[in-house]
């Protein structure tokens, strides 16, 4: 059998390549019109349900590039970790989280539309997960978010401005050692982390809690270029997961693309 990949090169270097994501994207639209008002995401022996009111959310849910680490995340979750989900976005990982443990998922989002839809997804599976609308950081205060898609679900928003972004919101940001001690959450022991740029602010801000021997598993999605421009790297991210006792891993989701999960473990 031909695998995807080879009916693809085969494609490019015969020129069919455009008539076959035209077929391809044609697909997935009559699939969207088919689906009806939930999508359902199964990963490994998880699985839960999306509200798929626009075709954006479709799609994301219909490809999930970054399947491996979100596999790799749930076989690696026990039933009595407390998962925290920074940058939850839709609630992708928080929902499919919710399902594998026993213990209230903790989810951070701050942008407005994208809570609402997490909120949604919520209620519909009946999960237990708290949302907090507030940027998790090391510090107090507002920031003000750049939005690159005005669309829900859309991933990209972040503290880092560029010169080609010109929108933004004004949003809560918090110290995380201090939001969970003033919350009195449960120390997380499972921590995704995917915030576009400032990872180096929210392993700041969550120093103590990072230390504590119980807090065992970091997926931490890291943005090369946007980490530059806020003065930090990959390498400096990895140094700081290694530094509270983490042993590191680099997991590639698209090659060239720069988009990688830093997975570190105790």
């Amino acid at each position: 059998m031909i695998s995807s990949d080879a009916v693809v090169q085969l494609a490019s270097r015969t020129g069919f390549k455009p008539l076959l994501n035209r077929c391809y994207n044609q697909y997935r639209e009559v699939s969207y019109r088919l689906a009806g008002d939930t999508y359902a995401v199964t990963v490994g022996d998880v699985s839960t349900e999306f509200l798929i009111p626009t075709y954006n959310e479709f799609t994301d849910l219909w490809k999930i590039d970054e399947r491996p680490v979100l596999t790799d995340l749930l076989e690696e979750l026990r039933p009595d970790d407390v998962f925290y989900d920074i940058g939850a976005n839709i609630g992708l990982y928080a929902c499919l989280a919710s399902q594998v443990t026993d213990n209230r998922v903790i989810a951070f989002e701050p942008h407005p539309d994208n809570a609402e839809r997490l909120r949604q997804n919520m209620q519909h599976n009946r999960a237990d997960i708290s949302l907090f609308e507030h940027a998790l950081v090391d510090e107090n205060g507002e920031a003000e978010l750049s939005i690159t898609l005005e669309k829900i679900g859309s991933a990209g928003h972040s503290l880092v401005t560029t010169a080609t972004e010109h929108k933004t919101i004004t949003i809560s940001k918090r110290h995380g050692d201090e939001f969970i001690a003033d919350n009195q959450l449960p120390t997380p022991t499972a921590i995704k982390i995917d915030v576009e740029g400032t990872e180096g602010a929210v392993l700041n801000g969550l120093s103590a809690t990072l230390d504590q021997p119980s807090c065992r598993l970091v997926y931490c999605e890291v943005h090369g270029n946007r980490l530059e421009t806020n003065g930090h790297s990959v390498a400096g991210i990895r140094s700081q997961l290694e530094g509270h006792g983490f042993a590191v891993t680099k997991h590639v989701i698209r090659d060239g693309k720069g988009d990688t999960f830093l997975v570190g473990k105790k």
